[in-house]
């Protein structure tokens, strides 16, 4: 990947200077652009990078290919918002018709805060935030539409329908059968971490039918928090990133919303931390034309080690071509010396023991030609799995001891 292009694509949504984009992307050759073509799709960022594109008025600067790919990318993807929008409303008709308590999350509610238009958006799967005490009957609502259980993780449940087939990463943009729900569970007494949410509940209108989403307060902490919990992780998405920048500069004169935000980091330092690192590593990543002060007061009361860490490494992992890299150890660490996260049992496992994950979904009626592919897709997931952990376990090694000499420095 030619880091240079990379870097130039980020900057155009940093300043609007359509001259001097035009000179500086203009200056890379059709192969520079192909050999970017797989960070932008797992990035998220290629429609919005076309959007920006057409905004500044430099369509010229690219490889008419390159343009082609874009716009082709882009009207397929209209078509498969549009069908995901489909189900997207029976789901929800099906939940309020069953009387679920229960939030849409993500997606389609980012907008138009977080996403101008929706169709730019490269989105995989819908999102719902639900009572627990609703957890069976929405299992049952979701079985009789072909979905099934897949896999559960703290307190969130992933679904599957049609998932005999491994999707082709070509076909990233178009509609297909595939479909996939994550639902998020509160505890049914009002307990855990989302305690409130449900309770903070607006309505917004799709077509003729009121559906419920989240407050701007509980939208904007959502952001962060899942920002974070992916800097935690091996894999950031760098348009989650933009989004995030986007909210904050839609609201930046909604004074009550910086308030509200205010009293609850008060009140929870953890999140204020989280708030912070992705506050500042947005800023180093996209630039903000003004920061409301309760941001700017969360990234300045930062611990010193996860600064170091954001500031350090932020570009790395905005850069990073996926499955991402294995520096988010050190930021693990970061906090622990914090106190803000104690170390797992896993933060030191840098080499798994485990296999991945299935990434097909078996069916009894699967006839041996499909199931010997879906054999044939694990084996194609294991040795890329293991490329990644080979490869990224040698940089984190190296910079590890690099990292240990900073935090020794920032102690003394």
């Amino acid at each position: 990947m030619n880091r240079q292009l990379s870097q130039a694509v980020i900057a155009t949504f940093r300043e609007a200077d359509p001259e001097s984009h035009f000179r500086r992307l203009s200056g890379f050759r059709y192969r520079s652009w192909v050999g970017i073509y797989g960070w932008l799709d797992a990035s998220g960022l290629a429609l919005y990078f076309l959007a920006r594109v057409r905004a500044l008025g430099i369509e010229a600067a690219l490889p008419v290919r390159v343009l082609q790919r874009l716009e082709g990318n882009t009207a397929d993807n209209e078509k498969k918002m549009a069908s995901m929008f489909q189900e997207f409303m029976t789901l929800n008709q099906d939940f309020q018709h069953a009387g679920l308590l229960y939030a849409n999350l993500k997606g389609f509610t980012l907008t138009p805060d977080s996403c101008a238009d929706i169709a730019l958006r490269c989105q995989l799967d819908l999102d719902f935030l639900m009572s627990s005490n609703d957890a069976q009957r929405c299992e049952s609502i979701l079985a009789a539409r072909g979905y099934s259980l897949v896999g559960t993780d703290a307190g969130s449940k992933e679904f599957k329908a049609d998932s005999e087939q491994l999707p082709s990463v070509r076909d990233l943009y178009r509609a297909k059968p595939q479909r996939s729900v994550e639902v998020h569970f509160v505890d049914g007494d009002g307990g855990g971490s989302r305690k409130n949410e449900l309770s903070r509940l607006r309505s917004k209108k799709w077509r003729d039918l009121e559906l419920p989403v989240l407050s701007e307060l509980d939208k904007f902490l959502g952001h962060a928090q899942h920002l974070f919990k992916h800097l935690k992780s091996e894999w950031t998405r760098a348009s989650w990133i933009l989004e995030y920048s986007n909210f904050i500069s839609f609201h930046r004169e909604n004074h009550a919303l910086w308030l509200e935000v205010q009293e609850h980091l008060t009140r929870n330092p953890k999140i204020k931390i989280a708030v912070g690192a992705v506050t500042l590593f947005t800023k180093q990543s996209f630039g903000f034309n003004s920061i409301p002060k309760t941001l700017m007061a969360s990234v300045r009361e930062l611990p010193a080690p996860v600064r170091l860490w954001v500031e350090r490494y932020g570009n790395d992992v905005l850069m990073a071509e996926y499955p991402g890299t294995k520096l988010y150890f050190l930021l693990l660490r970061a906090l622990s010396l914090d106190e803000t996260e104690p170390l797992s049992k896993n933060s030191n496992k840098v080499f798994p023991v485990h296999h991945p994950p299935r990434i097909t979904v078996a069916s009894e009626k699967a006839n041996l030609i499909v199931q010997l592919n879906q054999h044939w897709q694990q084996i194609r997931f294991f040795c890329f799995r293991l490329k990644f952990h080979l490869r990224q376990g040698l940089v984190f090694i190296i910079e590890e001891s690099r990292w240990k000499k900073s935090i020794a420095l920032l102690q003394m």
